[in-house]
């Protein structure tokens, strides 16, 4: 497997961790030696790099662990694997057996928070709690650029991974700019390089969306599966999210039960990073208030 180079800037990060799932290599981060466990679930194309600003203040209180999602950062990436949502969510279960986890709350960001919201509706008896931040596929809209991705061929030439195009997204993923810098990127890009990667983020996103945004059907079937979740959920939604608007809060509050919002202004769609200290505060409180 050909990993990609760390910096200077991040020696503080977690050790990385294999596991087989399901037959398949994955690697996992995990912190924190006493309390509740809390699973962290990133979005799509991405890994557990995007949780290196919150696993060590959450670990304070919790046993922490963030896995690469199958398909994405350092686990397997096989092209015959399903990547819709719900096999997802059985991979995360499956992942959890392998630890010998029971339960978790879930913490998860866009595609990330989509899959904790299967998982509750799937087997709410294993999932206490939620965070969820900008869940996918809740409205129809997304980034333009995704559209155009779906777009056969004319999405693999666009999702050719390189440091202008992938500095671009990430620059529209945040809302303060500076936070998207040249080694931020370099690590995106080498992820993207890695064998499989941008076949498998192409089959994941033309799996919910087209050219129009997210596909009505499977959303409205999503709906009607947010409606069987019960456990407490604190939603974190930046105003200023590109990929995902916050118009599509609306949409989420007459589905999901016992549940709590927090709108961030000056926040783009990964609040775990830009407002990292407010983030890591807001989710210690909920999970701790229901452990």
């Amino acid at each position: 497997m050909q990993y990609p180079l760390y910096t200077e800037s991040m020696t503080t990060r977690p050790q990385d961790h294999f596991i087989q799932v399901q037959g398949h290599t994955v690697r996992y981060w995990a912190q924190g030696e006493a309390g509740p466990t809390v699973l962290l679930l990133h979005g799509i194309s991405c890994s557990v790099v995007e949780w290196e600003h919150n696993i060590a203040a959450l670990a304070t209180q919790h046993r922490v662990i963030a896995l690469d999602l199958l398909g994405c950062g350092l686990s397997d990436k096989p092209l015959d694997a399903d990547y819709d949502m719900q096999s997802q969510a059985k991979f995360v279960f499956a992942f959890m057996d392998a630890l010998g986890l029971s339960h978790a709350s879930m913490v998860g960001n866009s595609m990330g928070g989509r899959i904790a919201l299967e998982c509750a509706a799937m087997h709410p008896e294993r999932v206490r709690s939620l965070v969820l931040s900008a869940p996918a596929g809740i409205g129809r809209d997304t980034l333009f650029n995704f559209r155009l991705a779906s777009i056969p061929y004319l999405g693999e030439v666009l999702t050719k991974p390189s440091m202008f195009g992938l500095g671009m997204i990430w620059k529209l993923a945040f809302h303060d700019k500076s936070y998207v810098t040249h080694d931020l990127v370099a690590e995106k890009v080498a992820l993207a390089k890695l064998p499989n990667a941008q076949a498998v983020f192409l089959k994941t996103l033309r799996g919910g969306l087209n050219f129009g945004g997210f596909l009505e059907a499977p959303r409205k079937a999503f709906h009607a599966r947010i409606q069987q979740v019960r456990c407490p959920s604190l939603v974190i939604w930046g105003k200023q999210d590109k990929f995902l608007p916050v118009t599509h809060v609306a949409v989420l509050k007459p589905l999901l039960a016992n549940a709590q919002y927090e709108l961030i202004d000056d926040c783009g769609h990964v609040p775990m990073t830009e407002i990292a200290k407010r983030f890591n505060q807001m989710a210690l409180t909920f999970l701790s208030s229901h452990a």
